[in-house]
Parts: C-alpha cells; structure tokens; sequence
C-alpha cells in the first residue's frame, strides 16, 4: 500500500514539476493570455487559420489543463467551432471562427465562465470581400416577352467565394445589348413548350403595355450586392425592338469573375388562352392585397402563378376572370414608387405584361408648407419616400401650366440628418442612399462629401475681436478636478469691507502663455486701483496699465450701467452670485496681463477664472471637502479679469478707451453667468469642481447672459419676433445690439458656415472658431427652448444653472428641465434654423434673395408661427444686407446645406455626437418618385446602440 502510494505521488510531482504544467492539481485559473493574433484579417465564408487561440494561467503563471473556455462572438457575424473549448496539458484552448457571407468585423470574446475574476480577452476579425468568386445562373435565363414588357422572372445569380462558400457583399454589375436589327415577328406557333423558363401569350385583342421603356430596354438596377447567400439579381424591361437581348453580368468593385450571360427574347405579337386585362384601380400598393382582371386564369388558385416585378406574389382566390393576390412587400430593399411589371402563368400559359404603378409600403413624406417629420433610431430612418412630382403639362414657354411656370408646385425642403449619441465616442458613420426608378441600384460605391472648411476671411475676420474666455475656463477647470482641489466653504470665509475709491488692492494672476491657470504659482500679483465702487461692482485698474484709459467720469458711468443694467438682468436670469467673499461685490480687474496673452490681433478680451472659488490655506476658510488640495494662487473672490486700454498698442492688439467701455458691459454679463453657476454647484456638491456645468452649456447660459443683459439695455422684451428694425431704431440702440448681441448671430453664423462637421456639444472647449460655432449653437438651441417654454422664462434658466438636486448636467440636465428627450430637442432646434436662415448650396457663397424669405401668409405659409424672441429670418436678411458694418464676417450668414436631386445616388456621411447635416430637396412637376434609406456605413441598418436621426421640413 505504501509504494503505491509513493508511486501515485511521484506521479502527482512529475507533472507539477512538467514544463508549464500547473503547480498542483485542480489549480485555479487566473489569467487568460493570447496565443493568436489579436487582430486577423480573412476573405468571407473562409476560416481562421491558426485558430483562435488563449493560454490559461494561474497565479505563478503556470499553464492550467482542464479549465473550459468559452468563445463567443459579441459582434458581428459568422460561426464559432467549438464554442466552448477545454484547455490542454499546456493550458491551451482554440476555437474556429468561420467569417459569414458579408464583408464586416466581428469582435470574439475567449472567458472562462466558471471563473468570474478571469478577465476575458477580446479578438477583432476583418473580414474581406473575396477579390475572386464564381458566379452562377440561378433563375431568369431564355424568358420571351412582348416587347415593351417587364420579363416575370429576375436575373438572379450566385456569388461564390474559390472554396465555395457564398460570398456576399459582392458588387454585381449588369449590362445587356439590344438586338441590332429588328427581326422578323415571332409568330404565336413558336411560343415555347412546357417546361421552358416562361411562356408568354397574348390575346388577339391585348391593349399594348401602358408605356414602352426607351428601345434598348431597362434593368431595375445596374449594380447589386449579393446577400448572405452569395445571390443577387436584377429585372429587366424589353425594349421596344423584338429580338434576343443578351444580359451580361460580372463582379466588379476590384473583385475578378468570369462574364455570365442571359438571353431574353422579345416577341413582335403574340396569342394565347391567358389575358390580363388590368389591376385593380390601375395601381398597386406593396404588402397589401390587390385584384386583376382578365381571362384565361385557372379557378383553382394554386395552378396560378403571379409574378410582380420579378417577385412571386401569393395568390390568394381565384376565378377564371378575378384573381386576388398578396402584393410582395418588396422590404428588403428601399424601393421608390415606380412602375412594375405584372403577369400571370396560367400551367404552361403565360398573359401579356402590363406595367403598373405600385406604391411603397414604407412612409411617405406629405407635409404642408412649415410642417415637419421627425424619424428616429435604426428602424424608422431606414426607408423614406417622397412621391412623384406633379406632372408638368405641356405648353409654350412662359404660359401657365409649362415646364418654365414651376412655382406653384414646387416643393422645397430641408433635410436634416442627426446622430442624437452623446459621447465624445459615438460619431456615426452613415450610408446615405437615394433611389429613382430609373436606377434602383443602390449598392455602388458611396461618394463622401466635399470638404467644408470656413472661408480664411471669414475666420480671420471672427477671430480678430474680442475671443472671450476660450479655452482658458475649460482647462482650468479640468486641471481642477484632476488635481482633486477643493473649494471654499460657502460660509467659511471672512467678510471683507467694500473698499473705497483710490484703494490699492492686490490679487493673484496665475494664467500663464498656455491660457491655462494654475493653483501652485502664487508669486504673480497685480496690483490695482479702484476707480469706482458700485452697489453690485468694484472696478479695479492694474498700476502698470497704459496711459490713455478712461477718465474717473467714465469709470462712475460704466459702474452705473453695470449696476443698472447688467447685473440686475443678468442676476434676475440665474441668480445672485455665492459672494464667497462676502462684501457683495464682484471685482473688474482690468490688467495688461489679460492683454499680454492675446497672440497679435487674435486678443483675449476677459474671463473669469473657477479657481477663485477654491479653498487657498490662508485666513480660517474651510475646505468643502477635507480631504481635497488647496490652491494657494485663488483669490477666493468673485473676479472678472478684463484687458486694459491699450490705445498705442503697446500690449500687443490695440484696444481704444471706447473698445473697452462698449465691450467690458457684456463680458461682465457673460462672466457673471460663469460666477453664478460655479457657486450654484461647485462649493455644495460633493462631487467638488466636478459639479460645474458642462463647457458647452455653460458657455451657451453665458451667451444667453449677454443677449438678456443686451435686451434689457435697449428696454424690449422676449418673445415678440424682434425684427432688426427694432433692435437698430436709433444709432445708441444699434450700437447696444452690436455690443451685446451681434457676436451671438455672429457666432451662430459661424455655426451654419462650417457645417457639416461644426462642433455642438463638447466636455472641451474647441479653440479659434470651433469655440465660437459651438457658442452660437448653445445660445441658439437655449433661445429656442426658452421661448418654447412659456411663462416667466427667468424660472426657466434659473433652474437650469442650479441643476437640480442632483447637480445634473449638460443634455441631461436640459432633459430634466424641459421633459423632454434629447432626440426630440435636437430635431427641434434644427428645424428651428432651417425655417429661420437662409441656405447655401454647394459651391455657392450668397444665398438667393428667396432663401432668404419667410414663408408669406396665405394658403401656403403652413401653421401659425410660434412664440420666438426673434425674427431670425429677418435679423440674418438685414445682416447680409451689408456684411462688413454690420455683421462683421465678409460672407453672407446662412445655412450650408448639400443639395440633393431626384437621382440615384449614394453618399458617405460621417455625423458626430449631436451633430446633423442639413440637405435641401427640390421636387418640380415630373420629378420621379425618389427613396432615401439612412443605414450604417457597410449598407447594414443602423445596430440598436446608434441613434440616427431624419427630420424633414418642408419650406415652400
């Protein structure tokens, strides 16, 4: 018993002491590690060769023999064999993944479930189109039919891959060639005999199809993808000549094939027992049930057949003159309206062919002048379809009712095309793909969109005034909440007097040449005189600024307008300010410092600063969180910092004494916002200078600050559509708007000339004109919900700087306050601006003076007009009216929007995180019927996590 005990224990030892082999029986696994590539690339249909393959290991990294390891494909398609696999004597489990028919990445996950602390590995496949397959003749070849008819059966064929596995995603191009010379009429007697593709016959007195296609016929696509199953297929339209028509078909797209050819043949008359005669009320509508009428037809309705378009339609009754039959849905593709071929066999009989007009069973777009359509998530956006125009009669140039005469029966529209994802990750590459029933193809080579870039002029012209606070708040606060500094309890400091007129008071500067602060450099101090104490403001002045400022009158005057005016408007919208230090005052520190971080004529005009509301060390101020750091270099004060008069330019950017006067009233106003806001959340918060507003809200509240602060000064309220004329009645009045109101239209100006690819919603601050796009995007998405909201909308902004209880922020916190969800605010704001600007086309740099005119009154000009504090589309006409006095870019301000056309065509989009593109669509009298489908950028509809978006708004 002993040796064999000892025997069974030098066993036990031999395979502990193995190479790789694990320290003890049954030891725990604990680490997966790869074997395989993580990355590999195959052709579809074909397998990877090695396989997948991980390591299991336990804590001494020992190869671990027995521990099941699962293989799961997380992403994507294909097959995986073994989908659980057990680790061999060196701890080594493999699994084959075997790519599907369709070109994509599919993302495998190797876990061992029976050990949760084992972190899984992740595998990426490519899987590649095949750049040679074979291709075969499913169905469709040797059909006759009159000519000028739709053949029944489509042209269908196989793609294979060299190991004959189907290969999709292979574009398939179809060609034909008509017959050279008309042949002599195929009489009834050489129809084909039973057992042939298809026979067709006519009755004596068959009416000739509705409409023959051109004489050398029509093919409903001329490029097609194959499915999955490697199939794909086109019908075609004979032509108008009789004769053999030969179809030609290879892959292309840089894959290699051999030439497939079909033959199809076109008889001059024909006679037979079979005779359809029409269709219902001379239309169809897909997925829906639909009669014809004729003779011939079998009363038993499984020994009729009815094919509609080169689809087999369910017949559902049958009569030897009526059938009932259920019109093919036609879903898997995004079809126009367009006319069909329908026809019935009957046995070995075959009817003529007629062409009828068959209606999508996907939404249609019906909308009056000013309605809109908004469709949402994968499944709404993936079909859409706008109707035929209205035919256009005939008629002389220039008469009513001609070609020329279009404008009472144009429709206009603008099309905007949104990815409603909030993430800084979630950009969504689309698939944009329209279709006519000239060419339903679809599946060709997607062309992206030119290159936006904002005129040179335009942006030298935006960035040489004033570039307030961009930048320098939003990484100051990111160093803050990095750094884990805590804030200055709210009633933990000691009260300062207000000081007197000629003091000389001492603060800290830390903004360096970066435009970022810093808490660690206390040593940089200004010092300053106050030149006017007001009820709300302290205005300081840096002993060392330029000689040339204003006067001790001017001082006193532009206290009074900001204790009047501004701060009261400005408090009133979203509060009073913390007043952390507690002598009821915001300090204006005016210091060539500010000046010296200008970079030539691009100057920084004024900004406030979160870490004045951090804790520093000094005095007996409390930390809000005990646990946090200190900023020695805070001030603990509520500061703007301004630039000084620089009238010789000997700071850099020469600032006149009348510059800063205008200017400093709405830079205190969007300041403050900045002020409030932060001492709303950051001192209460647990979360610290994590609480603080999101950048791209914060600044779009600090633009609305400037605007009410403007609207106040010049004694006009919100909403009543205020007109330009209202806004410039007297030259104080026009040099008010220009001071505190003009750099918003400015800024949203900005906004539609860069577009697409114009930044929205941000947690960083874009620099240059980036940040000023997304400010006039902001200012213009709160106007709008502003003047949606009713009522006293100060309550409404009130709310929003305070967050709620939860400190919300940015889209959620805006969802929180209106109710509503971010889709549905993004859809509406977009509308908003396409109603209210004018548009640019591609290549164009004016809009017409039509797109610049609003909708008139009258049978036409859609539902009334809601609530707005402006007349945008009268401000934007006046603006263009002269561009360099008034609104200071050297273009006109309108939307930029892609034109689209009723054509086939595909386009490649890229839409960020709450971003949208705007298209414009114009439908004139005989304007086909046309199909727009939005799908991921592989041709696949949009997966359950994308959030895409089309809102469709008709302007004329």
């Amino acid at each position: 018993m002993r040796r064999g005990a000892l025997a069974v224990l030098a066993g036990v030892l031999a395979v502990a002491c193995g190479d790789g082999g694990s320290t003890e029986l049954g030891s725990p696994p604990t680490t997966l590690v790869p074997v395989s590539s993580a990355v590999d690339t195959i052709v579809t249909g074909e397998a990877t060769d090695p396989p997948i393959a991980v390591r299991v290991e336990d804590a001494l990294g020992n190869a671990v023999e027995g521990a099941p390891v699962r293989f799961v494909i997380v992403r994507g398609e294909g097959e995986l064999s073994p989908g659980v696999a057990v680790a061999g004597q060196n701890g080594v489990a493999e699994s084959v993944y075997r790519a599907g028919p369709t070109p994509g990445e599919a993302e495998i996950q190797a876990d061992i479930p029976s050990a949760a602390n084992v972190p899984p590995l992740r595998f990426l496949v490519f899987a590649e189109a095949a750049d040679t397959v074979r291709l075969t003749i499913v169905e469709g070849d040797g059909q006759r039919a009159e000519a000028g008819s739709q053949l029944p059966l489509p042209f269908s064929i196989r793609a294979e891959t060299t190991s004959g596995a189907p290969a999709g995603g292979v574009r398939i191009a179809f060609g034909w060639t008509a017959p050279e010379e008309a042949p002599a009429a195929l009489e009834a007697e050489e129809l084909p005999e039973a057992g042939d593709t298809v026979a067709v016959a006519e009755a004596p007195e068959a009416p000739a199809p509705e409409e023959s296609p051109e004489s050398g016929g029509a093919l409903t696509h001329d490029i097609v993808m194959t499915d999955a199953d490697g199939r794909g297929g086109a019908v075609f339209t004979l032509g108008s000549r009789p004769g053999e028509y030969r179809i030609h078909v290879s892959a292309t797209g840089g894959v290699y094939s051999d030439t497939l050819s079909f033959s199809a043949t076109a008889l001059a008359s024909a006679g037979g027992a079979v005779q359809l005669d029409s269709v219902g009320n001379g239309r169809l509508a897909a997925g829906t049930r639909a009669l014809l009428y004729g003779g011939g037809f079998r009363p038993v309705a499984a020994d009729n057949e009815v094919w509609i378009e080169g689809t087999a339609a369910t017949v559902v009754s049958a009569t030897e003159t009526e059938l009932t039959v259920e019109v093919p849905a036609f879903a898997r593709t995004c079809l126009p309206e367009r006319e069909v071929g329908v026809r019935v066999l009957a046995g070995s009989d075959a009817s003529n062919g007629l062409l009828v007009p068959i209606e999508p069973a996907n939404l249609r777009v019906g909308l009056e002048v000013g309605e809109s359509l908004t469709l949402r998530g994968p499944v709404e956006v993936e079909c859409v379809q706008f109707r035929p125009g209205a035919p256009a009669e005939a008629g002389e140039a220039g008469e009513p009712g001609a070609p020329e005469d279009i404008g009472a029966v144009t429709r206009e529209y603008r099309i905007v095309i949104g990815n409603t994802g909030r993430g800084a990750s979630s950009g969504l590459p689309l698939r944009l793909t329209m279709r006519t029933p000239a060419d339903m193809s679809g599946d060709g080579p997607a062309a992206a969109l030119d290159a936006r870039t904002i005129d040179p002029r335009v942006a030298d012209a935006a960035l040489a005034g004033t570039r307030r606070d961009i930048g320098i708040r939003a990484r100051t606060l990111a160093a803050l909440v990095q750094a884990r500094i805590s804030p200055l309890r709210p009633d933990g400091s000691t009260a300062v007097s207000a000081p007197l007129p000629g003091d000389t008071l001492e603060y800290f500067f830390s903004v360096g040449p970066e435009l970022t602060a810093t808490c660690v450099d206390p040593t940089r101090t200004v010092r300053g005189t106050v030149r006017a104490v007001g009820d709300a403001v302290v205005l300081v002045e840096d002993l060392t600024a330029p000689a040339g400022g204003p006067t001790e009158e001017e001082w006193l005057t532009l206290a009074a307008e900001l204790d009047e005016t501004v701060l009261p408007a400005v408090t009133s919208y979203f509060g009073p300010p913390e007043d952390i230090d507690r002598n009821g005052r915001v300090v204006v520190l005016f210091t060539p410092d500010v000046n010296r971080l200008g970079d030539g004529e691009a100057g920084v005009g004024g900004f406030s600063l979160p870490q004045d509301l951090a804790a520093s060390g000094r005095g007996d101020g409390e930390l809000s969180d005990p646990d946090g750091g200190l900023c020695p270099a805070s001030n603990e004060a509520e500061i703007v910092y301004s630039v000084s008069a620089d009238p010789e330019a000997t700071l850099g950017r020469a600032v006149s004494t009348e510059d800063l006067l205008r200017e400093t009233p709405a830079l205190v106003a969007h300041e403050l916002q900045h002020i409030v806001s932060a001492g709303r959340r950051v001192p209460v918060s647990s979360a610290g200078f994590g609480a603080a507003e999101e950048v791209w809200l914060d600044e779009a509240l600090s633009s609305l600050a400037e605007e009410v602060a403007g609207l106040a000064a010049l004694g006009l309220p919100v909403g009543e559509r205020l007109t330009f004329d209202r806004v410039s009645e007297t030259p104080e009045a026009l040099e008010a708007f220009n001071a505190y109101m003009l750099g918003n239209f400015r800024n949203l100006g900005l906004y539609m000339l860069g577009l697409p690819g114009a930044p929205t919603v941000s947690t960083d601050d874009p620099d240059g004109v980036g940040g000023l796009q997304m400010r006039g995007f902001g200012w213009f998405l709160l106007r709008r919900l502003a003047d949606q909201a009713g009522g006293d909308e100060r309550a409404f902004f009130r709310s929003v700087v305070g967050g709620g209880q939860n400190y919300g922020r940015g889209i959620a916190n805006l969802e929180r306050v209106t109710g509503r969800e971010w889709a549905n605010i993004l859809a509406d704001v977009s509308v908003s601006l396409a109603l209210g600007a004018g548009t640019l086309g591609a290549g164009t740099e004016d809009p017409s003076e039509e797109d610049l005119e609003a909708p008139e009154a009258g049978t036409d000009a859609g539902p009334p007009r809601a609530a707005a504090t402006w007349d945008a589309t009268d401000v934007f006409r006046s603006l263009n009216q002269d561009t360099d006095t008034r609104s200071g870019l050297p273009t006109a301000i309108a939307l930029r929007a892609e034109p689209l056309g009723f054509e086939t065509r595909v386009l490649s989009l890229d839409v960020g995180p709450s971003s949208v593109q705007y298209f414009s669509l114009a439908s004139v009298p005989g304007a086909p019927g046309l199909s727009l489908s939005l799908e991921t950028a592989g041709g696949a509809p949009a997966g359950e996590t994308a959030e895409p978006l089309i809102t469709i708004v008709r302007i004329k």
